[in-house]
């Protein structure tokens, strides 16, 4: 009985041996793999500073976290490194000439030093299929700014009030109706307005929860440029179909060009998932 105890134990022993010895080996093979560029996807090292190359001037870089990666422009470049060892993988957008670039992130050891963006477009070109698209989407925005305003979302902050009174969907977009009612006797001269997209993540089991907020390219908007004392007015953005997570978010950020009076108004994923149809 104890010969058969022994070698039960010791055929135990062998197999996890060889199984340990095989993930090390499969770990060190995917480690020191050179990656390759992809359409999408730009690999960063926290001990190796790799930069974007392009032929127009760069006016405008945003990572989901800058807390895992620092970017800096350059000109015609882009200084990216991740902050520590083995960050999450992120979206990364970009303004390059006017025209916007986006792209993910992700930690890898061994990156490339330069990734040559330079003589390729930085948007879709203009096909017949994104011409009928954008003159859709263009269609639903003139038809949601005729539908009466619902009280789905606000906040109020220094004298600005920020509402969410539309929402709708297609089959190829979300189209939502902002409203913005400056109650002070100061014109609200608007220079920015952005949406994000706020996902909750853990990195372990026993982990505090983090937040990370994604940049979103609306398809199509209609913004405003002031807001006269005690006046309202409209603006509207047209994003590609949104399905959040229930967890996660919009955030509609309103920001002054001459002053410090900035507003973000919280979306909820549930607000998304009832909107109606057209």
């Amino acid at each position: 009985m104890k010969l058969i105890c022994l070698l039960f134990a010791t055929i135990i022993s062998l197999f996890l041996v060889t199984q340990r010895s095989a993930a090390q080996q499969t770990e060190s093979t995917v480690d020191t793999a050179q990656p390759g560029l992809t359409q999408d996807t730009i690999y960063v090292s926290h001990r190796a500073k790799s930069y974007l190359l392009f032929d127009e001037p760069v006016t405008l870089v945003d990572v989901g976290n800058p807390t895992q990666y620092q970017v800096q422009i350059e000109g015609n470049s882009i200084l990216v490194v991740a902050t520590c060892d083995s960050v999450a993988g992120t979206p990364f957008y970009a303004v390059v000439g006017g025209d916007a670039f986006t792209a993910q992130l992700q930690f890898h050891s061994h990156p490339e030093a330069f990734y040559d963006f330079r003589n390729r477009s930085h948007r879709p070109g203009n096909s017949y299929q994104n011409q009928g698209l954008e003159k859709q989407v263009l269609s639903r925005l003139q038809e949601l700014s005729s539908y009466q305003d619902l009280n789905y979302a606000s906040t109020q902050e220094n004298g600005i009030r920020l509402r969410l009174v539309g929402i709708m969907h297609d089959l190829s977009a979300t189209y939502l109706k902002f409203k913005v009612e400056n109650r002070t006797s100061l014109v609200y001269q608007t220079d920015f307005i952005g949406l994000e997209r706020l996902k909750r993540y853990r990195k372990g089991f026993f982990s505090k929860e983090q937040q990370a907020r994604f940049p979103m390219e609306p398809i199509a908007q209609w913004q405003v440029e002031k807001v006269l004392p005690y006046s309202e007015h409209y603006f509207y953005q047209a994003l590609p179909l949104q399905a959040l997570e229930r967890q996660e978010a919009l955030i509609a950020t309103l920001r002054e060009k001459n002053g410090t009076r900035s507003i973000s108004l919280k979306i909820p994923a549930r607000l998304l998932r009832k909107a109606d149809l057209y």
